[in-house]
């Protein structure tokens, strides 16, 4: 976690690996070695979040996040995840992951209960419910400005004017193209910053939609370093 003046970076990896477990692995040392704190999966079954099938090759399996949690604990970089249901949540606290997050679709109050009750950091994507505040009063929820599309546009965005512990939103949750957009979010005081990650963003296509509005391992080197100087300021 981000103390005083830091700002936590989050790179998510999934689902860019397109189900390739050795590009996570290759993403999740870029994103190291650019500077982020952590990295971040998905975790749900693709019938039951989609209604069908079609990207079953992006599920990742308890046997998996074992692998992937080992290899994260290997090249110190903390591992978390966004669990879409009870059981890959308790998957997260048999692993003993720090954080959890709640993504911009998951409305199950049962669910996003049992991460808070945790009083481990938990992050919320507001996406679909940007009205919805709740779980605001918990110390250990820290809410997140997102525009669940893949990529978003600039002028869509309606980033907060101010983020911080006395505002809505504490944190980013980014989609857009390009580094501006989590520039703006810190210059603003977010003090956690999360976008996707990709090896390449010229892999964008109809399945997955994510790389363009995706970070390299050049963009969020520039992120880390904009971090590092806007923190000795707000």
């Amino acid at each position: 976690m981000q103390k005083n003046n830091k700002i936590f970076l989050i790179s998510e990896i999934h689902p860019q690996h397109g189900g390739d477990i050795d590009d996570l692995k290759t993403m999740a040392l870029q994103s190291k070695m650019a500077g982020a704190h952590s990295v971040k999966l998905q975790l749900y079954d693709p019938v039951e979040l989609q209604g069908n099938d079609i990207k079953s090759y992006c599920q990742i399996s308890f046997e998996e996040l074992i692998n992937i949690k080992e290899y994260c604990d290997f090249i110190q970089i903390e591992l978390f995840a966004s669990a879409f249901d009870e059981e890959r949540f308790q998957w997260c606290e048999d692993l003993n992951f720090n954080y959890h997050k709640v993504a911009s679709r998951v409305a199950n109050d049962s669910l996003i209960e049992k991460m808070v009750k945790t009083e481990k950091p938990c992050f919320i994507s507001n996406g679909f419910n940007s009205s919805e505040f709740s779980w605001s009063k918990y110390e250990n929820v820290k809410y997140f400005s997102c525009v669940p599309k893949y990529p978003t546009f600039l002028e869509s965005l309606n980033l907060p004017k101010l983020f911080g512990p006395n505002e809505n939103f504490q944190g980013f949750s980014d989609h857009t193209f390009g580094t501006t957009a989590c520039f703006c979010a810190m210059a603003r005081g977010a003090k956690y910053i999360e976008k996707h990650f990709t090896l390449s963003k010229g892999m964008q296509n109809n399945l997955e939609k994510a790389h363009l509005g995706s970070m390299d391992f050049r963009d969020l080197s520039l992120i880390k370093q904009f971090s590092l100087d806007v923190g000795h300021i707000i």
